[in-house]
This record gives structure tokens, C-alpha cells and sequence, in this order.
């Protein structure tokens, strides 16, 4: 949990730090497809335990590789999420600390490297299909730069083959970036997917089957929109398929990494913009083959805690190119697929700073497998909604009704928290009663705060400047200003 030390405050700073050596040159035999789905939770196919979705394309692939029970998204927001799934770094260090499109104006600072930057730079041909959500243009240097829906599965699926074929025998790295299951439409009716937008096959679910999870009301407009929801994932489940059946028949099945995750939960309140566990538990499978028909450990679960900053260093790693002139914040999975509960893979470090322009709110977090300490930086302001979810049928219809609680959070605590929230993940899984503060988790509260401090220093933080994460017991009125310049 060290990728590198510094003692400098400026960002960016890591950018003068070199890598750990790697080969100068890619490993031609190994491609990489990257597969996002857009706003799922974790639990919400499958192989992850959800009994009414049907995903057997997903749940296939699970088949085949391996699949991590305890993947995290660092930051439950779209734009700022795919930049750290895209430069191996969190959002604090790379600069889109948000969205980048519309009059959302957050970007990728300058000189941070892209991994689709690092293997144009290795001869890779490159492409990024249907959503994108990448700024600047500069950073992102495809080979093959076609636009495509990421709702029209079927066309996403013929355009991955030109790709594939135009490739030919030299080594490609493809992301298909699917929009499904992003809500269609805020309002009701309306959700689920748009025939207008695809061709694909379609599966319906009636909401009296749906499972309503406990951070959500059990209301009509709520079970509504996740059987529209289930019908999306059904749909995006139908596009994994057919990028796997296209590697199939251009005979790149057997040398080509694939990894399927999400960007972060559902837009859903108590997920999206969070890091309550809805907001950034993701699936995330890998499928790795070994040369001789076969996968590295299919059909296996792994318990390491990942983040999708890996991502970078694991496709780096399997196709042995050198990366950028600094230090990525994840590492690769590559060295764990047959290892199911590996050492060292027990904690993870979490970052936000805001969803669009408007919605300002960083946190930094840290969890591991039982415990969980979230800072909210700016706890004193009211915690600023989602576009997304602040229009949604399950926010207003509570709010309308005068409902005390979201699910089984009281609404007043979701708005208006404290600066430091400790939960007991074993025992109160739902994240209800905040244990920081409490003599009994003194020491756990004080160990957490310390590598969550020490991880933010030696990743140059900016937010440090002008704040500091006080241990249990100090003295809280001292100002933060003041202790910086103390230190």
C-alpha cells in the first residue's frame, strides 16, 4: 500500500518519480479487452449471488476466470471513476475530480499518462467503443477512433470485430464502455431499455420479483425502476456476449486478458456519489488464458481487496509494457488469479472530490475487511445529491411523502454527517451506527486514521494543504491551517 513516499504537497509532484523498471518493449501475443458496465452494483448478475437477473454471458465469463468477491470502485461517479480505471491513479492525484463533459469542466491534469497513451507508445492498437466519458481528447490516443452507442450492444459487438480484424496479428487493447444500466430516463414510465436505442433481445422482469436491497424504501416507483434496471443489465449481459463470441471467431479468445467490471454502483441514493458500500462495491471478473485452451484458475473466487486502480498495472503487467515516468496507486492482479486469499491484499484507500461542477463533497477512505473510516473533508455542508438521484422517483416520492428515512438511513444523517464515520462492516453491514469517537474503537479509529494520513502524504494530496485528518483525541478546534504549518 506504498507506491511511492514524498514529502511534497504539490500535485502532480509524483510525476518526476520513476516507475519500478519495465521491459522496453509489448508482449505482441497478448491483447486485452476491458468491459465496463455503467452503474451496477456488485450483487446485480448472476454469478454474484442475484437469483432473478439473468446473466448468463456474464456469469459464463465468471466461469472461465476468476471472480473478486471484494472490488471497489474509488470514487461512485462516472467521468472521475473511468479516469482512475484509465491512468492507474486516484482522483486527487490524476485531476478530473469530476465530470468533464457539458459545463462540467474536470479533466486529467497535464503530463498524467493514460494506459491507452502507454500502448500506442508500445505499438498497440487501441479503442475505445461507446461511452467514453474522457478528458482531455489528447490524453486518450486511439488507432481506431469510430463512434459507437453504448446502448446499441449489437453494433458494439460488429464494430469490436473491425477492430479485431483490422488488428490482425498485431497486439490490441479494446474497451467497450456499455451505458447500460444507466438510468434512460429520470421520470417514470420510461425505464429499462429503449428499443429505439437497440435491436438486441430483451428480458423483462415483473417488479413484484424484483429484491429491493435494504438502502432503498420497498415502494412502487422503486421497484419499478430496478425491474427496468434488471432488464438493462439482462441487455448489457446480451453485448458481453457477443464481444465474446467475436473473440471466439477471430481465434483471439486464447491470447486476449478480459475484464469485466462496472464503474461504480447504481445511481440509486445511498449509492451513486458515495462510499457507502453500494456506491462503489463492483463486480469484477478476470479471464486470463494460459496458452493452452484453458484460463489461469477458472471458475474461482478471489478474496483480495481490489480497486479498479489496478487495472492499469494489470494490463500493463500482462502485456508487458513500460508505463508512465511515476508511480501508479494500484498494482496488478496478474500475480494473484490462482492465489484465492493471497497476503497483503486486505485493505484498500478510497477518493472523491465531487460528482458535476456543483456537487462538491470529498472524502477519503479506507477499508479493509472488516472496518471501514470515512473523512468527509467538507462535512460541514449538506451532502449535495447526484443529478441523477436527486431527480429519481426514489428520492422525490420519499421526500413527498415526509419520510423520515432512505431505506433504513435516517434522511437527516444522510444529509448532514460527521466528519469522521467508522462502521463495524461484520456487524452492522448496512452502515447505520457510526463508531468514531467511541471509547471502544479508539485504537481501531487511531490505526485506520494513521495509514489513511500516512497513504494521503505519500500520494501527494492536494487537500492536505488546507485540511488534516485529526487522530482520536486530539484536540479538534486546533485549526487546520495552522497545524499544517505547525507540522
Amino acid at each position: 500500500m506504498k507506491p511511492y513516499r514524498t514529502k511534497s504537497f504539490l500535485l502532480f509532484g509524483f510525476a518526476l518519480l520513476l516507475t519500478p523498471a519495465m521491459c522496453d518493449t509489448a508482449d505482441a501475443g497478448k491483447n486485452v479487452v476491458l468491459l465496463i458496465s455503467d452503474n451496477q452494483n456488485k450483487d446485480d448478475c448472476g454469478c454474484y449471488g442475484n437469483a432473478v437477473i439473468k446473466t448468463p454471458h456474464i456469469d459464463r465469463l465468471a466461469r472461465e476466470g476468476v471472480r473478486f468477491l471484494d472490488a471497489f470502485a474509488t470514487t461512485a461517479s462516472c467521468g472521475p471513476s473511468r479516469a482512475v480505471v484509465y491512468t492507474g491513479l486516484q482522483t486527487h492525484a490524476n485531476g478530473q475530480y469530476g465530470h468533464g463533459h457539458g459545463i462540467h469542466t474536470y479533466q486529467l491534469a497535464p503530463r498524467i499518462e493514460t494506459v491507452f497513451a502507454s500502448l500506442r507508445r508500445q505499438k498497440y492498437h487501441t479503442a475505445l467503443l461507446g461511452k467514453r466519458h474522457t478528458v482531455p481528447d489528447s490524453a486518450y490516443p486511439f488507432s481506431f477512433d469510430v463512434k459507437v452507442s453504448g446502448r446499441d450492444v449489437i453494433r458494439l459487438g460488429k464494430t469490436a470485430k473491425e477492430f479485431i480484424e483490422q488488428a490482425d496479428d498485431e497486439p490490441f487493447f479494446l474497451t467497450i464502455g456499455f451505458v447500460d444500466p444507466h438510468p434512460t430516463s429520470i421520470d417514470r414510465p420510461g425505464w429499462g431499455v429503449n428499443p429505439e436505442q437497440s435491436k438486441a433481445p430483451t428480458v423483462t422482469y415483473d417488479p413484484a420479483d424484483v429484491i429491493v436491497p435494504p438502502y432503498l424504501p420497498d415502494q412502487p416507483e422503486v421497484r419499478e425502476g430496478l425491474a427496468g434496471y434488471y432488464q438493462q443489465i439482462s441487455h448489457l449481459d446480451y453485448g458481453v456476449g457477443e464481444v465474446l463470441r467475436v473473440l471466439k471467431e477471430t481465434g483471439k479468445e486464447d491470447d486476449t486478458l478480459v475484464i469485466f467490471t462496472s464503474d461504480h454502483g447504481t445511481s440509486e441514493p445511498g449509492a451513486m456519489g458515495n462510499h457507502y458500500e453500494p456506491g462503489i462495491q463492483v463486480p469484477f471478473i478476470v479471464r486470463a488464458p494460459k496458452g493452452d485452451g484453458g484460463f489461469v484458475a477458472a471458475n474461482t473466487t478471489n478474496q483480495a481487496l481490489v480497486t479498479l486502480a489496478d487495472i492499469t498495472p494489470t494490463i500493463l503487467d500482462w502485456t508487458n509494457s513500460k508505463g508512465p515516468k511515476y508511480s501508479l496507486h494500484g498494482r496488478s492482479v496478474i500475480s494473484v488469479l490462482d492465489d484465492s486469499d493471497a497476503a497483503g491484499w486486505d485493505q484498500v484507500m478510497l477518493s472523491h472530490v465531487a460528482h458535476e461542477v456543483t456537487m462538491y463533497y470529498p472524502m477519503r477512505t479506507i477499508r479493509d475487511r472488516r472496518y471501514k473510516l470515512i473523512w468527509n473533508i467538507n462535512w460541514q455542508s449538506e451532502y449535495p445529491l447526484p443529478i441523477d438521484t436527486l431527480r429519481r422517483a426514489t428520492w422525490t416520492e420519499t421526500i413527498r411523502r415526509g419520510d423520515a428515512k432512505i431505506g433504513l438511513r435516517l434522511i437527516d444523517r444522510y444529509l448532514h454527517r460527521d466528519e469522521i464515520e467508522l462502521y463495524d462492516l461484520q456487524n452492522d453491514p448496512q452502515e447505520l451506527n457510526n463508531l468514531a469517537g467511541q471509547p471502544s474503537h479508539m485504537q481501531k479509529q487511531r490505526e485506520l486514521s494513521q495509514s489513511l494520513n500516512q497513504w494521503m502524504t505519500e500520494t501527494s494530496d492536494p487537500w492536505l494543504v488546507r485540511h488534516r485528518l485529526t487522530m482520536p483525541g486530539e484536540d479538534a478546534a486546533r485549526s487546520s491551517r495552522q497545524q499544517f504549518f505547525d507540522d
